[in-house]
């Protein structure tokens, strides 16, 4: 019996052996197949697709995740010139502001983006740090004014109950038909403004320290200054009770916005981004009231003393970024709709962020000679080859003869579907999507700009491999891709544009109209320009746009 149970424990073993090995065979053999050495060899396809761009007459600017403010001068595509028409809302509806109330200063404060580069402590012991702006572009001062508007800014389209939209061109077009109801009120006027890196010192009473001395604040750089007291005591402390502060609707309806007026100096200025939801007004004001703790000590609880209190308005609802641009008359002749060729494509691609322009991509809108000597669509042949796509890339090499290098350049493009506005399936699979800082984030997907040794941009690299094998593999439409300057990659929504297309894509003497279009909410917020190559034959072949894929062939075929 226990010779019995050895023998079947042996052959079990042996049994266990013998499957090892065999499996171990067949993994070899399948590996050798895979890697190309037996059957299977790596190569490599260039498609040539068709590229053009696509101007913008206006583009949505309601709701920006950021705004700007100021003069830019890009040094390929001229002048642009943001304001800013925002609504303002009270912290709290029908605001009580107690007995014989006062203003006792009026303040208007938009913090600007700005990070620390050093902090010492001065001989009274107080610490002093050192702030750089991180989004101030240029150094010359623009004249800045700032008024209250009448201009009633509404919420819902009459003709479509839809949410009313506001557009890049609609500041300009309100100021040329209601400049009185727009610059209603001037509250504040600068001939030379230029935003400060330095940090505010806010002086405030004496506290509990053993000085004297009324006590110091210190905070971040912003745009900080004092408005006129008595225009905010007519317009709120006086309206207390009234119909007017009792709740939004009929706030914004009496008080109508702020208007932020932007004008060159000379022909210059500076530019600077901002977060429109960190802004306020403040109101700081005193009343009296009876001192019922009886704080002084003689006994009475019915004395009358002062107290403080602040109000703040908030600058919402309805925030506006108005974009006028003075398109460089070469550019601006280049990007017409009329001149571009949408069947052949371009040498050039024009690439402007705010209400600028984007490049509008065919992967496979041409034909190929297939392996009968025949003409067939590049596409259909593609599709025929049955080829496993490890890799595809799109290399947009950057025109150094029309840009300035350096840090005018945009840091990143953006791809999308110019059909949907969706991102692409291989932005979604980025391992690094969506980490805070947004040059670093979607890294694989869209590459950051290439520079050379002299800092010259060179290049961007837009892997887009699970996308092309969707498209071979007939799982999606070969749809129009879109490529535009990017502010922040994980910014994915979009918003309204409009820009002067043809009727026909693939008819060159069709008519011209104003049609609506996608635009990127990430190319909007972006001030920044660049010129890339395009895929004619007058573009050097070194540099000329292709769609790079590498895949996996068996030799048999």
């Amino acid at each position: 019996m226990n010779l019995k149970n050895v023998l079947i424990k042996i052959m079990a073993i042996v049994a266990i052996i013998f499957t090892f090995l065999s499996c171990d065979d067949d993994f070899n053999s399948v590996g050798s197949e895979i890697i190309g050495d037996v059957n299977f060899e790596d190569l490599e396809y260039a498609a040539i697709p068709v590229a053009y761009t696509q101007k913008f007459e206006r583009v949505q600017t309601l709701g920006l995740s950021s705004n700007l403010l100021g003069v830019y001068n890009d040094p390929v595509y001229g002048q642009s010139v943001y304001s800013v028409l925002s609504q303002v809302q009270l912290e709290r509806d029908d605001p009580t502001f107690g007995d014989n109330a006062r203003m006792d200063s009026v303040v208007l404060n938009i913090p600007y983006f700005s990070s620390i580069t050093a902090t010492e402590t001065n001989d009274a012991g107080e610490t002093i740090t050192t702030y750089e702006l991180d989004s101030l572009y240029g150094n010359q001062p623009f004249r800045l004014s700032i008024y209250k508007s009448n201009y009633f800014l509404r919420d819902f389209d009459p003709e479509s109950s839809d949410r009313q939209q506001y557009f890049s061109d609609d500041i300009a077009t309100i100021d040329a038909n209601f400049e009185t109801q727009l610059r209603e009120v001037p509250l504040y006027t600068n001939d030379a403004f230029i935003p400060s890196p330095l940090e505010i010192e806010l002086e405030g009473p004496d506290g509990n320290d053993e000085g004297t001395e009324p006590d110091i604040t210190r905070i971040a750089p912003a745009f900080r200054i004092k408005l006129d007291n008595d225009f905010f005591t007519t317009q709120i402390l006086d309206k207390e009770g009234a119909p007017e502060l009792s709740n939004a609707n009929n706030f914004r309806n009496y008080f109508r916005g702020i208007y932020f007026m932007v004008e060159p100096v000379n022909g210059n200025g500076s530019m600077f981004r901002f977060d429109m939801s960190r802004a306020d007004i403040t109101l700081f004001y005193t009343f009296d009231r009876e001192d019922t703790s009886d704080s002084n000590g003689d006994g009475s609880t019915t004395d009358i003393i002062e107290d403080q209190s602040t109000l703040r308005l908030t600058f919402g609802n309805n925030v506006i970024n108005g974009i006028e641009t003075d398109l460089n008359a070469t550019i601006a002749n280049e990007v017409m709709t009329a001149n571009q060729d949408r069947i052949a494509g371009e040498e050039n691609l024009y690439l402007k962020g705010g209400d600028g322009s984007y490049a509008i991509i065919d992967l496979f809108g041409g034909t190929v000679t297939n392996e009968n000597g025949e003409e067939e669509n590049e596409l259909a042949f593609l599709q025929r080859q049955n080829w496993l796509v490890n890799d595809a890339t799109l290399k947009f090499y950057i025109n150094q003869d029309m840009v300035t290098s350096g840090e005018t350049e945009p840091e990143r493009v953006y791809i999308f579907n110019l059909d949907t506005g969706e991102v692409l399936i291989d932005y979604r699979a980025d391992a690094s999507a969506n980490l805070d800082s947004p040059l670093f984030s979607v890294i694989d997907h869209l590459g950051r700009i290439s520079r050379d040794s002299d800092d010259q941009g060179e290049f961007y690299e837009i892997g887009i491999t699970q996308h092309i094998i969707n498209v071979l593999n007939g799982d999606i439409e070969n749809a129009k891709l879109g490529l535009a300057v990017s502010q922040n990659v994980n910014i994915i929504t979009n918003a309204d544009g409009f820009a002067f297309v043809r009727t026909d894509d693939t008819d060159p003497n069709s008519d011209i109209v104003l049609g609506e279009r996608i635009s990127p909410l990430s190319s909007i917020v972006s001030h920044e320009g660049t010129v890339l190559y395009g895929n004619t034959e007058a573009v050097p072949e070194s540099k000329r746009l292709k769609l790079d894929i590498f895949y996996t062939e068996s030799k048999n075929n």
